[in-house]
């Protein structure tokens, strides 16, 4: 999958209508179970938890792709999760699961339930209806 400034029809996971994104930025590759970054030479560069990827015009080696990563591009940073099967964690939004078993650094931690907040659930399900209304989604 390409990140990239512009969509051409093909693999793209990210397009970014922005000038510090080239139009080839960077591949995410998955492979063994795991996915990776390259950054493809770039001038304005990839970075990943705040490291930049390779220096300028100069492809950078694979490098992999873990839980809560963050990855930037230009000005956007993207905070990666990254599960197996359809386990979410409690930072992502609702998933299929309500419980989660979350690995951190030091081995896996305990089983917990995700809960939300009333209000954020509340807020959440106005600004849905509201986009539901504009692009007539909702039914009578």
């Amino acid at each position: 999958a390409v990140v990239s400034t512009q969509s051409t029809g093909g693999n793209h996971v990210a397009v970014f209508s922005e000038i510090r994104v080239s139009k080839r930025h960077a591949t995410i590759s998955y492979s063994s179970e795991k996915f990776y970054i390259t950054d493809e030479g770039t001038v304005n560069g990839t970075f990943l938890n705040g490291q930049r990827l390779s220096t300028q015009k100069t492809v950078s080696e694979r490098f992999e792709l873990s839980h809560l990563d963050e990855l930037k591009v230009g000005s956007t940073t993207l905070q990666l999760h990254i599960h197996q099967n359809n386990d979410t964690c409690q930072w992502c939004e609702p998933g299929l699961n309500t419980e989660s078993n979350i690995t951190t650094s030091t081995g896996p931690a305990t089983t917990s339930t995700i809960s939300e907040p009333p209000t954020l659930y509340k807020q959440r399900t106005v600004q849905n209806n509201k986009l539901k209304r504009k692009y007539k989604l909702l039914g009578n």
